[in-house]
């Protein structure tokens, strides 16, 4: 990356505030590394980040509700999901969208600058384009290559200090089966269905959910343990405890992916969707063979080929447990 492209010097103040949303601030977590592989001070104001400080050695975290204005007065830039947009005029803060900015806002009329310099394209959306098949993570770092000037071929902290893994975590398999939207979710018959197989093969498999459904997920997956944590970081500590992911297109699977973990996204989408886990190449896209509308209603849950991700994953009958 030449000099004259790069607008992140050494001991420049940024903040980024990212979504509440877990797949979401995982994005914002690796532009937090790249820029603080340039040598910036970088503070994420996040709220579940804030349990894992201990993981991110050399990033300032500040809980709580994000006070955009505050943090603009006390950095040189900040990269702001647009979830916290603000009405004050904010010369350094750049706002960014996951796929498309608010109908009012207009870019063009809030320019952006850093120590006197525009930065052009700093308002932004971070899939500029769903259907050129790079994942939000590869969006992610042609934002930070393109219009912050970041050089990509200097690698990333990742999360550091972690605990150790157990001996079995080779063989846990952790299932996240729900998401906000039931329009994502895979089917409950569906889950147990690959849990008794992958189970058959010697895999340890688990369930992951929110607090408030895990009397529902047990209920709905009796003789599996079921786990719901109340912070980012008994989540993450849990996933150390695994070496495969399946979810539906959830939070879960980028976390994941970012902790190192092979990860299975069912989706009804395509294989190459741009909201699919992207931070190491251990992430597989398992979609419908088959789908059609019906009443008004994509029909695709039955034909999801369960069967790619138990021969995906080895047996460990006659293995040590």
């Amino acid at each position: 990356m030449s000099e004259s492209k790069t607008l992140i010097a050494p001991g420049l103040k940024v903040a980024l505030v990212p979504c509440p949303a877990l797949g979401d601030t995982t994005l914002f977590l690796r532009l937090a590394w790249r820029l603080q592989t340039a040598g910036a001070q970088v503070s994420l104001a996040s709220a579940s980040l804030a349990s894992i400080r201990e993981y991110l050695p050399g990033l300032e975290v500040v809980g709580g509700t994000p006070d955009v204005v505050a943090l603009a007065a006390c950095n040189d830039l900040v990269i702001c999901a647009i979830d916290w947009q603000v009405d004050v005029p904010l010369s350094n803060v750049a706002y960014l969208a996951g796929k498309k900015l608010p109908r009012g806002f207009k870019p063009e009329q809030q320019p952006v600058s850093l120590r006197g310099r525009e930065i052009a394209g700093a308002h932004n959306v971070i899939c500029r384009d769903p259907k050129a098949g790079k994942s939000m993570v590869q969006w992610i770092d042609l934002y930070a290559e393109e219009i912050l000037g970041l050089d990509l071929t200097q690698p990333v902290a990742g999360l550091q200090a972690m605990p150790a893994q157990p001996a079995d975590a080779e063989r846990r398999i952790a299932i996240f089966p729900t998401t906000p939207h039931t329009s994502k979710n895979f089917s409950c018959s569906g889950f147990r269905r690959l849990a008794r197989r992958l189970v058959a093969r010697g895999w340890l498999v688990e369930f992951v959910g929110i607090p408030a459904e895990q009397q529902m997920l047990s209920a709905a997956y009796p003789g599996y343990s079921v786990h719901a944590f109340n912070d980012l970081k008994g989540l993450v500590d849990f996933l150390r405890t695994c070496s495969v992911v399946i979810s539906n297109d959830s939070g879960g699977g980028h976390l994941g992916s970012l902790l190192g973990l092979r990860t299975f996204t069912i989706t009804r989408r395509r294989s190459d969707f741009t909201w699919r886990p992207g931070f190491n190449e251990l992430n597989s896209v398992i979609n419908p063979v088959l789908s059609f509308k019906w009443l008004g209603k994509t029909v695709w849950r039955p034909f999801i080929p369960l069967r790619r991700i138990v021969q995906a994953l080895p047996s460990w009958k006659g293995k040590q447990a």
